[in-house]
């Protein structure tokens, strides 16, 4: 018998076998290679059963089994083989060995379930950046039925087909994720494209299909579709500008050929040879429809209740000036009711404020000086916040603000509110406190007071429209809840954005950054 460490030359009978495996080693359906390598080898080496276990995340499983066992009896022996067993030695050695009789050598464990009689075995390991991925077991009946150099020539085809094993798990894997990606493209209801950089569509899903054509859509070129359907000109207007800048862009578009209204997201993806782009569009028609009727069912009940508002008002009032003396005491009546109509025309104006700012297009820009801006909505605001003897400060930078192109009355109008908010909250005698500068591109405006302060559980609710905190010391404070909300429109729609930081009893701080 040679000794194990006695190097061999291949045999003509050694390159034959090298070459029947390498065929079989180029198929990609992992169970199949194995099995076809695993029965050349045991019939050239005279093996009678074979058993092969793979590592599975970090667990070991049978992958082929020549035995009477049920599943989970395979998952007992393969864990009591991989710790006690001739395969668990091959792991831990991480090369291969030859039992020459079983009856002899510890490392072989007979099984009381196993009425196949074992004398001979042979163990290898497929090995990969010296990791253990998988075993085989060939065995005999007979004792000394193997030779070392079934041992050679078995690592040998292990070495290969471990590049085997690992090609058909990544196929396997890619094959998986294929179907899971086509899954989520039947399933997700929004439009998907995927663009090379010249435009033509590689990927879409039913809806993108949908949307461009009845047929096939993939291998054409988007500008075949824009000029059935004008709402898809943003993105192509995109991927034909090789002078834009940046790698996302979002707009809103309309496909008038499907009477649809979209939220549109643009990405560009890039590799080492290629380059395109994900458009995601998002169907936001409901919603418009909504919104529209929201504002026509606005203006209708603001015109419908200005008639009345304005009659309930002038008869109060007459009513007023033609009481006798003895009914005067019903004047105090009527003056409730004049105020209550005078705040009703109040909230109708400032409803339709808040809409107008939402939805009407910026078309007003124009320079605007900031330092002039603040001073003259401190020295508004200052007789009001007399009236409750605040003192209100103002804190401007040394070097004069920049100016900003915007809508000069709509910012005047947010500081206003801002200014006013703590006025309202602030207990006579309180502090008021304005701060105004600039900061990595951008300005921002400040009010600090020392009123009652916010609850924390409201904080994010301060700026929806509507919403009013309610807590004690506020019950006798009128509002109707919308000029927070007028003041986060403002701003957004001037690409800026709002915070607020508040403690009860401590004060508030309100604020807004716009871009430069």
């Amino acid at each position: 018998m040679a000794h194990p460490d006695v190097q061999h030359q291949p045999t003509l009978e050694d390159l034959e076998l090298l070459a029947e495996v390498s065929q079989r080693l180029t198929l990609l359906d992992l169970d199949h290679v194995l099995k076809e390598v695993i029965n050349i080898l045991r019939t050239r080496v005279g093996a009678t059963k074979a058993s092969l276990v793979l590592r599975d995340g970090h667990d070991w499983r049978h992958l082929i089994l020549e035995r009477d066992l049920t599943p989970d009896e395979s998952i007992q022996v393969v864990q009591r083989v991989m710790d006690e067993g001739l395969a668990g030695w091959v792991l831990r050695e991480r090369r291969g060995a030859i039992v020459y009789d079983t009856q002899m050598d510890p490392r072989w464990r007979v099984f009381p379930n196993d009425s196949y009689p074992v004398r001979s075995a042979l163990c290898v390991p497929f090995m990969e950046n010296d990791e253990v991925m998988g075993i085989l077991t060939l065995v005999h009946p007979d004792p000394n039925h193997f030779e070392e150099q079934h041992l050679r020539m078995m690592t040998i085809v292990a070495n290969q087909a471990t590049v085997a094993i690992r090609n058909a798990q990544l196929y396997d894997q890619a094959q998986s994720q294929q179907r899971q990606l086509e899954a989520v493209l039947q399933a997700i209801p929004v439009v998907l494209l995927v663009l090379d950089d010249s435009g033509r569509i590689s990927l879409t899903n039913p809806a993108g299909a949908q949307l461009l054509s009845d047929g096939s859509v993939v291998g054409r070129y988007l500008s075949e579709f824009v000029e059935r359907d004008r709402g898809l000109t943003p993105i192509l207007d995109i991927i034909q500008r090789p002078e834009h800048s940046g790698t996302f862009w979002s707009f809103e578009a309309r496909s008038e050929v499907h009477k649809l209204d979209f939220v549109v997201s643009v990405s560009m993806w890039e590799t080492r040879n290629s380059a395109g782009y994900v458009v995601v569009m998002y169907d936001i028609t409901t919603s418009r429809d909504l919104h529209r009727f929201k504002d026509e069912m606005l203006k209708v009940a603001s015109h419908d209740l200005r008639g009345p508002l304005s009659l309930i008002a002038g008869y109060s009032n007459l009513v007023s000036e033609d009481l006798p003396e003895e009914y005067g005491h019903l004047k105090d009546y009527l003056a409730v009711i004049e105020r209550s109509v005078d705040r009703m025309n109040g909230l109708l104006d400032d409803m339709l404020r808040v809409e107008q700012v939402r939805s009407s297009p910026l078309e007003l820009r124009e320079p605007v000086d900031l330092n002039d801006l603040v001073n003259t909505v401190i020295e508004n605001m200052r007789p009001l916040a007399n009236q409750k003897n605040h003192m209100l400060r103002v804190h401007l930078p040394r070097e004069p603000l920049p100016g900003i192109t915007a809508d000069r009355v709509q910012i005047r109008e947010a500081m206003d509110n801002l200014i006013g908010n703590a006025i309202k909250y602030t207990l006579s005698g309180g502090r008021i406190t304005v701060i105004a500068y600039t900061e990595d591109g951008r300005f921002y405006f400040v009010v600090e007071d020392n009123g009652i302060g916010i609850p924390a559980e409201h904080l994010s609710r301060i700026f929806d429209s509507y919403y009013r905190a309610k807590q004690e010391g506020t019950e006798g404070i009128e509002g109707t809840g919308l000029g927070l909300s007028l003041v986060k429109a403002v701003i957004e729609r001037h690409g800026g954005d709002v915070w607020v930081e508040s403690e009860p009893g401590v004060g508030s701080r309100f604020g807004f950054w716009l871009p430069l």
